[in-house]
């Protein structure tokens, strides 16, 4: 924890250290931001979770299976099929075949050969040699001699264990294999495939995994696109969220239509009200950060400094009100530089929210129900 913070410039790379073995270490990054943070972050999802507990309880049928074309887009389905070398509906076929292997075997935990692995895959539900092949690489994790050294084609990040979104992790890859001949033990947990199949399928599907975890071309250009359009789709419910509470809003409005540099692109949310309030808003969907390492990323992100992911927002603050009126060509009337006001918003909890030294005041940071009504 404390060298994540030191890595990310978060603390002083300093440690005390007394006779009695102690060392003592800066924990203001810890006591001001990480504390409030993971607190805020476990009543967030307690309360998320209190609100679905009544669908624990609801007597629903199995629905019959749908194809993946029903569900997925066109372009997910053929960026996972590049990607992972199998379609969806073969993913699935593997699954269910997996789950009906533990049921015959009575057993949430299933030990079997690779051998008879395959010829179950390809036998009862069809798939070729090469989507067996490519099923067992997709969603099993081998043996490998050191733990500490990555496979090829893997770097460190993906084995480390206190990282979070790693390729090689028993999340992601829930089929362990103990070698490559048909002979060799494979084990799996049903509800640990289960869960690790709705977390690559689905995270792949709506965009919660960075364009580094994956290889492929057509998969990188999938996330970002998904994740491009639910930034647009976010910055609309921000706009439409501020009109039901009264105000006048249009979102993506060009600095070059107020008369700025073209480079200072666009403002996401720009709201008023006829009686001289402006709200110039930057709308940001982020991944809810889960360890000090993410945290930190996230904190070096949104710096305020050249170049990071606030720096253009900052730059279009200070000259929108050092121009304010070029905000007349979209508000209708001469706007009091004095009551332009700026916020980041975001779609959960974020670090930032605890930070006193950005540009941007921490209480002009946060979720929608965080926005004024006035």
């Amino acid at each position: 924890m404390d060298s994540d913070a030191v890595n990310s410039d978060l603390i002083e790379p300093r440690i005390g250290l007394h006779l009695n073995g102690e060392y003592d270490i800066d924990r203001g990054f810890h006591n001001t931001v990480i504390k409030p943070f993971l607190t805020a972050y476990f009543r967030e999802g307690f309360e998320g979770a209190a609100g679905r507990y009544t669908k624990l309880y609801r007597d629903e049928h199995p629905a019959e299976r749908t194809r993946a074309d029903e569900v997925f887009s066109a372009d997910f389905i053929r960026a996972f099929q590049v990607e992972f070398g199998l379609t969806p509906d073969e993913a699935v076929d593997g699954l269910a075949e997996l789950m009906d292997l533990a049921v015959e075997f009575q057993n949430v935990v299933v030990e079997t050969t690779l051998g008879d692995l395959k010829t179950r895959l390809s036998k009862t539900r069809g798939l070729s040699s090469e989507a067996c092949e490519a099923f067992i690489r997709t969603f099993g994790i081998f043996h490998r001699p050191a733990w500490d050294k990555p496979p090829p084609g893997f770097r460190m990040k993906d084995i480390i264990p206190w990282r979070f979104r790693r390729r090689l992790s028993s999340t992601a890859k829930p089929i362990l294999l103990f070698g490559e001949h048909d002979d060799d033990k494979v084990f799996f947990g049903a509800g640990a495939l289960r869960l690790g199949f709705g977390y690559l399928l689905e995270r792949s599907e709506r965009g919660h995994l960075p364009q580094e975890f994956f290889i492929s071309a057509e998969m990188k250009q999938y996330i970002g696109a998904v994740n491009s359009e639910r930034g647009l789709e976010f910055a609309r419910t921000v706009a439409d969220q501020l009109r039901q509470i009264g105000w006048e809003v249009r979102n993506e409005v060009q600095m070059t239509e107020l008369g700025a540099p073209a480079e200072l692109g666009d403002v996401d949310v720009l709201a008023w009200k006829p009686t001289g309030e402006i709200q110039i808003i930057e709308c940001k969907r982020l991944q809810l950060a889960r360890t000090v390492a993410e945290v930190a990323e996230i904190c070096r992100r949104f710096r305020g400094e050249a170049k990071d992911e606030l720096d253009k927002h900052i730059q279009r603050i200070n000259w929108i009100k050092g121009s304010p009126l070029g905000l007349q060509r979209v508000v209708g009337y001469s706007p009091d530089p004095d009551r332009i006001d700026d916020r980041l918003v975001t779609n959960t909890h974020v670090p930032m929210m605890y930070l006193s030294s950005l540009p941007i005041r921490p209480d002009k940071i946060g979720p929608l129900r965080d926005l004024p009504e006035e």
